[in-house]
């Protein structure tokens, strides 16, 4: 979840219950003050105070942050300190990533500090030789509990500028990539091993290579799976990444073809399902492969629901067990029990669940489409979406908002969906109204985990 103020990125976390990797972000492309006019200086200092209030929300009082130090804005006063004053709940060592440039004219070189102690000092560049030449450095400031604050002053030059100021418990910032295996190397800071196949890369710390290989020839297997079941490729060879937990990268999660995972995947001797049977979990990665199936196609429906649905059908065929089988059973008794009270409250979505999880009640629908329908239901429902393959793409690029786009091929999806159910004789849209579900748009455009959302799919 992500909260923009006043220029301020705050990340509220990774699970429940844990602390975010990200404490707060300065980020550039105009998300804080461009202008030079909505901060205040005194005697070269501004203050930018950050609290974080017990359910989440950032208040920023001060209105924003400088671009960099020196002179920012002519017949204004030099920003000599930024200092930042933030509360934090964790005493112990943290990184501070600062993006800048020199500008075009002097050397430039900056310090930072934290509660009163100075860390180190940047690099210098001059402007004139090197001008507006990017660099990314990093330091490490030690924070304890209760008010912190940590300050960059300047030392010399006469104004670089910040495109990223991010304090958080990774060593790496975001947005690196990681092409190559010298690359994703020096990401994770030891030797690391990289297995190709012609849809799936994958890459481990060396130090994992055994148990990587192991994972990688079940991924395999799954992608050639998910492609004879959708019926087409995905448009990129998934890239499949092992990181520190305590980075950017090692969350759970895909992006662009991307799947982005943690050391403990690759911990094969703590697996409950390799040490009973030999069979490792692998049943998170073909979730996140199968998401790029979907995106491929363009079908749009039930948030994640048609991507985790085939994903346990796959598997099950690749990998089962009886702990996955029994894992997936539970998951479809919880989404069946979320359905029931659904509709007992008269297809209010429970104000005691989560709103992310609103996809449970699509989850149901299609589990029960693919019961009354039998086993080829994906395949001939993916056989359709192929033909509309045309008006997908077009929906995708037509004139409006991402919401109004989306909801295109939403109803494109459903024009689908309704096709095939109706060989067995059932009115998919009928269906979907009586549940409550919008025939025009889709669950994301409803926005349901914002502020104010009615609990309703219409």
């Amino acid at each position: 979840m992500l909260a923009v103020v006043c220029g301020l990125v705050l990340f509220s976390g990774t699970a429940l219950g844990e602390e975010p990797i990200t404490m707060w972000d300065v980020a550039g492309d105009g998300l804080f003050d461009k202008t030079n006019k909505a901060y205040a200086i005194e005697h070269g200092l501004v203050t930018v105070d950050i609290h974080k209030t017990e359910d989440g929300q950032v208040i920023v009082d001060t209105p924003g942050c400088p671009t960099g130090l020196g002179h920012l804005a002519s017949g204004r006063e030099n920003v000599k300190q930024i200092r930042f004053v933030f509360q934090h709940k964790q005493a112990g060592d943290y990184w501070l990533h600062v993006a800048w440039n020199p500008g075009g004219s002097g050397k430039e070189q900056f310090e930072v500090s934290c509660n009163g102690r100075r860390i180190a000092e940047s690099g210098v560049i001059d402007g004139k030789e090197d001008p507006y030449r990017q660099t990314h450095e990093r330091f490490r400031p030690r924070l304890r509990v209760g008010e912190n604050t940590i300050t960059l002053r300047q030392l010399s030059g006469d104004g670089l500028r910040f495109s990223d100021i991010v304090l958080c418990r990774s060593h790496l910032r975001r947005g690196l990539k990681f092409e190559t295996l010298a690359s994703y190397e020096a990401g994770i800071e030891e030797p690391g091993v990289l297995l190709d196949s012609p849809h799936v890369r994958l890459f481990a710390p060396k130090r994992k290579a055994v148990q990587a290989k192991i994972i990688f020839g079940y991924l395999v297997k799954a992608y050639e799976e998910l492609r004879e079941l959708v019926g087409r490729e995905t448009e990129e060879k998934i890239r499949v990444y092992h990181f520190p937990e305590s980075t950017f990268y090692g969350y759970g999660g895909t992006s662009n073809y991307k799947l982005w995972y943690g050391y403990k995947r690759l911990d094969l001797e703590s697996d409950e399902e390799w040490k009973r049977h030999k069979v490792p979990h692998v049943s998170g990665y073909i979730e996140e492969m199968a998401h790029n199936f979907v995106h491929a196609t363009r079908a749009q429906f039930g948030w994640e629901m048609v991507g985790w649905s085939i994903s346990a059908k796959v598997s099950q065929k690749v990998a089962g067990n009886p702990i996955l089988r029994k894992h997936i059973e539970h998951t479809r008794q919880k989404q069946a029990q979320t359905f029931k009270r659904y509709r007992r409250l008269g297809n209010t979505w429970p104000a005691d669940i989560r709103p992310n999880l609103c996809d449970r009640i699509h989850a149901y629908i299609l589990w029960m489409c693919e019961k009354r329908y039998g086993p080829s239901f994906w395949r001939d429902v993916f056989a359709e979406i192929a033909k509309e393959r045309g008006r997908l793409i077009a929906a995708g690029r037509a004139e409006g908002t991402y919401d109004e786009r989306r909801n295109k091929r939403y109803q494109i999806t459903l024009e689908c969906f309704d096709r095939v159910m109706r060989r067995k004789n059932i009115d998919f849209k009928k269906q979907l109204q009586t549940f409550g579900i919008s025939l025009t748009e889709d669950v994301k455009s409803l926005h349901p985990t914002k502020t104010g959302w009615n609990r309703k799919f219409h």
